[in-house]
């Protein structure tokens, strides 16, 4: 019989993806759990395993070309006769297969292969396969150039879109071979938003809909900065990692965040319901070039500054090789953007649903506070809480925000 496989619903939002490779051709064999397509979905990239053993006969999409989630991936035709019932059971259960095969597995780099046919190099690399990035394929045809002329820097070879920039920089310092083709503004062609950037404007446009409220205070950390110059000092001579202020804010968050439930959880928009979490995982956003991410440190406030350290570091690299497993982005409770680094003093960051609140901090500065009725140069950071205002009042949360400033100006009590 003839089985169509949906794209199963993998969570975290991800409405569709983009085929960026296919592992199967129309007419091979496949077996149950063994990988039919690499895809892109929001911020991360997976392997899709087949739910059933049998022979391909229908592809759902074209490599580069997106795909709804429940709309038609790959038509399978198994040994079997089976039931409705039984095949009913199977198409419940692909997802449950999908999630399984992710459990354990790190997701897979992005390895496209043109337009499904094995491309060639030219010059000695007439046996390697051409591997880009959708990102750097487009780029590249934009700009006129060959991919076959070029060595990828990612794995395996693969080709990035760093790699198509800096070859678009040799090429603009005196090579006269190489011309941007210019148009007027009449002949501009629209650029179709990643698959990233869709999913991310989904997200946005469902919390712009939040009826969100902000705050904007700042904290006094001289102590902080100290206390963590002296810590990176002790960490010269031992294994941990030097701490970055972030998990200082992560660890102060997490302990602040169990003492107020209304602003650790998730509200559900069509229930109306308010659901509070026993554990605070805390987001932390990533400007990673694949875009915004948003890794999540489970259990913040039982770990110690080290360990959130560690992971930090762990979540970035990941992020930079697009390694990060979907399992890494899921469970967020409460989320802390740390726009500061880039200069930022304060700020209204966007509220990730179905999370109810979220922190802004901003650049770490000095500036002049009172002290005993003097003013005094103090180093300060700014803060910007924002939250949703149906599930608690402006007071509850400006109680939360107390509590976090005592914590981040006197770190000690954080310390373990």
């Amino acid at each position: 019989m003839l089985y169509d496989f949906k794209l199963p619903d993998i969570g975290e939002g991800v409405h569709e993806a983009t085929i960026l490779e296919w592992k199967r051709s129309v007419g091979d064999e496949i077996g149950e759990g063994e990988v039919l397509a690499v895809v892109e979905t929001d911020k991360v990239v997976a392997d899709i395993p087949s739910p059933r053993s049998g022979v391909i006969r229908k592809l759902g999409a074209e490599p580069d070309q997106s795909i709804r989630v429940g709309e038609m991936l790959a038509q399978i035709e198994t040994a079997q006769t089976e039931s409705p019932s039984v095949v009913g059971t199977v198409e419940s259960s692909s997802s449950a297969l999908l999630e399984a095969s992710l459990e354990g597995v790190p997701v897979s780099p992005p390895a496209v292969q043109g337009d499904g046919r094995a491309e060639r190099a030219s010059a000695g690399k007439a046996d390697r396969k051409l591997k880009a990035t959708p990102v750097a394929r487009r780029l590249a045809a934009m700009e006129g150039i060959d991919l076959a002329s070029l060595q990828g820097s990612g794995p395996s070879g693969r080709i990035l879109k760093e790699d198509i920039l800096g070859e678009i920089e040799s090429r603009g310092n005196g090579d006269n071979r190489f011309h941007s083709r210019e148009r007027s503004p009449a002949e501009t062609i629209p650029r179709q938003l990643s698959t990233l950037r869709r999913t991310a404007a989904r997200k946005l446009e469902a919390s712009w809909k939040i009826p969100a409220a902000v705050i904007h205070d700042f904290a006094v950390v001289d102590e902080l900065v100290e206390t963590r110059a002296a810590l990176n000092r002790d960490a010269e001579s031992s294994p941990h990692p030097k701490l970055t202020f972030l998990p200082f804010f992560i660890k102060a968050a997490a302990v602040s965040v169990k003492l107020f439930p209304l602003l650790n959880a998730w509200y559900d928009e069509e229930r109306q319901t308010l659901d509070p979490q026993d554990y605070a995982n805390i987001g932390f956003a990533l400007d990673s070039e694949q875009g915004l991410v948003v890794p999540v440190v489970h259990g913040a406030d039982r770990l110690a500054l080290s360990e959130i350290q560690e992971l930090i570091d762990k979540r970035r690299v990941e992020a930079s090789k697009r390694d990060l497993r979907i399992e890494h982005l899921r469970g967020g409770t409460f989320t802390v953007s740390n726009y500061g680094t880039i200069g930022g003093t304060y700020g209204r960051p966007m509220i990730l649903p179905p999370q109810v609140a979220i922190l802004g901090l901003g650049r770490i500065h000095q500036a002049p506070v009172a002290r005993d009725g003097q003013l005094a140069a103090a180093t300060i950071l700014p803060l910007s809480l924002v939250f949703d205002h149906r599930v608690c009042d402006g007071s509850y949360a400006v109680r939360f925000l107390n509590r976090f400033i005592e914590l981040a100006s006197k770190p000690i009590r954080i310390l373990h």
